[in-house]
């Protein structure tokens, strides 16, 4: 017998029954979970649509300036050239700016800056301008830059865009086969809050949902506290919505195209843990596979989305070039390198004490960068860059004028006038390179060998934390791994970021060290000294507040339950404060000899870097030096930064850490390595969000390398070293670093 169709209501309603059939099955402590997770959601996206309506309708102007690097908003403009009204670009006489995103709005006004001077001297007298759907007004050009306003409507702009036409007499340029128009200085849109509530983008709402809901998801499934969770989502969308209501920071016309690298790897990241929970993946060969090949699949995609957006190619947004140097003159370090590997494979197996170790590693860090670097690049490449390059700092020693106190005085005077990198950071890099001069005369041969030698230092950070971790194995293997990781072979014999890196590194694991029982107080005086140290040569020193903090939260939460809460907190903040007031010490002496304030030096750093680097070309200087000119230009680096430093991390290397990460979550991060591992991501993830730099971070954070190792090093343990997987991981290392050296410019 057939049954009649159900109705729509009659569907509903059984679909209602279902669900409080459902319910009422779930266990009371799964009910309270589902509601805790399902307001936690709801409240973040309930906030990201309040802001995003807020946003609209504050009446902020979003603005394309010529030197935009958001390419794909102009066309038909010539290159970037400047002028004494700031820069312009021609246009070809049927030119098209658009600003996207901005709203459905009654009315806009759109603002076109545009100067005749040039212009008019080629017989271009008029311009005609076309905003959105309306109809087009010819206008007579004036002799200066004069600013042309006109008024749209919400039918006349598609949608939540807004484009304008430049259209004019076109001249060929004789000297350079190019038409030119006229000169464009910009363009500006604010949609009129006064006429009426302007309705957000679509398309920025969305992505605002994306990257709050996604970060709210990766924090929940990484083991956040949900409360926490939504406290930081809702907490830090806040602190952006102030920045842009208030003018501190512009949106940026570009900016919702540069944040899709962000949303791809947040997402990437949620679907990564997700199926990892669902699935978890035991240790086998298979397994292994597995994750490496996802994090090559994703590396090779960030690429690609970044060279799209960006309109670069190559192997940006690496700071390195395509420059083949084919030689058959590398098998000599790889044969050196298989012996030295070799060596150090056998000594796994037997009793180890530390010095061997210590000297060991230090052979191989020593001897390996320099002969990739002469067998590819020639016998003098270990001096090319000192002798060669106008950017450091060997050319500002002269200012010190055997007087290093009085140049440390006028520091902030004479900055202006330094090298691109002695500008830019403190005066003891340039004092460090004096000081050799002083001793072994000047030039760039002692400079050179003696960087190179410190540098080679920096793995035995790796081993030093690898001993305390685990002992003479894992420290061996500590060593190995941090003296062929990437950042290590490739930019140990070329700057002094090296030698930055080796007093961070060390101020790092010395500060680690001290928050470990029986908190032992020349620990945390080493890691002052070597912090304070690290800070006067460079302010990426700065960024160890992230690790201190969160390998002091890992102490506290590790240790309470043996010592107490108050005595492990009382421990905790002693440490801290003897490290801390060290530091403190320490630059107040140097205020009172030399009047060196190594705050105000930052700022001024700061400010002068974002010149050279053309950080303000498009927006001007923000209220505060530490904000960035505007959003597209943090999202734009902030994608390049993380994808740069996660490909000289390498594949196998993520895999390995991605493992760790899983099992630290099951073991609640009280391991020792767990705690290790938590650090050294909360400093990776303060530093990449932090916006302090821009590009080059495979070689500035050289610092995290030797704490990456020690932990990779820990995962090809298990009770004893797992030589052959060890082998596999430092052969494809090593086979990473000759590509780069055979097929990248990595001299910088």
């Amino acid at each position: 017998m057939r049954h009649p169709a159900l109705t729509t209501k009659d569907k509903r309603g059984r679909m209602g029954i279902t669900i409080s059939h459902w319910w009422k099955c779930l266990p009371t402590t799964y009910r309270v979970q589902l509601v805790r997770v399902l307001a936690a959601y709801f409240t973040v996206i309930l906030c990201v649509v309040g802001f995003n309506w807020l946003l609209a309708n504050t009446g902020q102007p979003q603005t394309v300036a010529p030197a935009s690097a958001s390419r794909w908003l102009l066309a038909g403009l010539n290159r970037v050239e400047a002028s004494e009204w700031g820069d312009f670009r021609w246009t070809d006489g049927n030119s098209q700016v658009c600003v996207p995103d901005v709203g459905t709005a009654p009315r806009s006004l759109v603002t076109v800056r545009l100067s005749g001077a040039y212009a008019r001297g080629l017989g271009v007298e008029t311009v005609t301008l076309q905003a959105g759907m309306a109809e087009p007004i010819q206008v007579p050009l004036g002799a200066d830059l004069r600013r042309y306003t006109l008024l749209t409507g919400a039918d006349h702009q598609p949608g939540a865009d807004v484009c304008v036409t430049i259209q004019s007499v076109a001249v060929r340029d004789p000297n350079n086969p190019r038409w030119l128009g006229v000169p464009f200085h910009g363009l500006s849109v604010l949609p009129l809050t006064a006429a009426g509530r302007v309705i957000p983008a679509p398309s920025g709402l969305l992505v605002g949902l994306a990257l709050a809901v996604g970060w709210l998801a990766l924090l929940h499934l990484s083991g956040v506290p949900l409360l926490l969770a939504t406290g930081l989502v809702v907490a830090i969308s806040s602190l952006i919505t102030y920045t842009l209501v208030g003018g501190l920071t512009p949106f940026g016309a570009g900016t919702l195209r540069w944040a899709l690298p962000m949303v791809v790897g947040v997402w990437s990241g949620v679907i990564g843990l997700a199926v990892a929970r669902r699935f978890p993946l035991r240790r086998s060969w298979l397994a292994e596979l597995t994750v490496i090949l996802f994090w090559s699949g994703a590396l090779l995609s960030a690429f690609w989305l970044l060279q799209q957006i960006s309109g670069h190619s190559g192997v940006w947004p690496l700071k390195s070039r395509i420059d083949p140097s084919p030689t058959w003159w590398v098998m000599v370090p790889i044969g050196c390198a298989i012996l030295w590997f070799a060596l150090g494979w056998r000594w796994l197996a037997r009793p180890l004490q530390p010095v061997p170790v210590t000297i060991y590693t230090f052979i191989g860090a020593l001897f390996l960068p320099l002969m990739f670097d002469i067998a590819v690049h020639g016998l003098d490449a270990p001096i090319a860059l000192f002798r060669d390059s106008p950017y450091e700092y060997l050319r500002d020693t002269p200012y010190v004028f055997s007087d290093p106190i009085g140049f440390m005085t006028n520091f902030e005077t004479i900055a202006p006038m330094l090298s691109v990198h002695g500008s830019t950071h403190p005066p003891g890099a340039i004092l460090f390179l004096w000081l050799i001069e002083q001793v072994f005369g000047p030039g760039p041969v002692a400079t050179s060998w003696l960087t190179i030698g410190l540098t080679a230092l920096m793995p035995l950070v790796a081993v030093w934390l690898g001993w305390r971790l685990g002992g003479g194995q894992l420290a061996l293997a500590a060593g190995m791994v941090a003296v062929v990781m990437p950042g290590q072979m490739i930019y140990g014999v070329t700057s002094l970021d090296g030698v930055f890196s080796l007093f961070i590194a060390v101020g790092a694991a010395a500060f680690f060290l001290a928050l470990e029982p029986p908190y032992r107080l020349w620990l945390a005086v080493v890691a002052g000294l070597s912090i304070a140290a690290a800070l006067f040569m460079t302010y990426a020193t700065t960024q160890l507040f992230f690790f201190g903090v969160a390998a002091a939260a890992f102490a506290l939460a590790r240790h309470r339950q043996i010592y107490g809460w108050r005595m492990t907190l009382l421990m905790i903040v002693r440490q801290g404060a003897v490290a801390a007031g060290v530091i403190g010490l320490i630059y107040l002496v140097i205020f009172l000899l030399t009047g060196f304030n190594v705050i105000s030096a930052a700022r001024t750093a700061t400010q002068i870097n974002g010149e050279m680097m053309e950080r303000f070309r498009e927006y001007g200087p923000p209220p505060t030096p530490f904000l960035p000119p505007s959003y597209d230009y943090y999202l734009r680096f902030a994608a390049a930064n993380l994808v740069s430093y996660l490909v000289f991390l390498t594949p196998w290397i993520l895999a390995a850490l991605s493992a760790l990460y899983l099992r630290a979550r099951v073991e609640r991060w009280q391991p020792m390595w767990a705690a290790l591992l938590g650090s050294l991501g909360a400093l990776v993830l303060g530093m990449w969000l932090s916006g302090l730099f821009n590009r080059e971070v495979e070689r500035i954070w050289m610092f995290t390398y030797p704490l990456a190792a020690v932990v990779t090093a820990y995962y090809l343990t298990n009770g004893t070293i797992d030589r052959r997987r060890l082998i596999v991981y430092v052969g494809l290392t090593l086979t990473f670093v000759v590509i780069i050296k055979l097929t990248l410019y990595t001299i910088w």
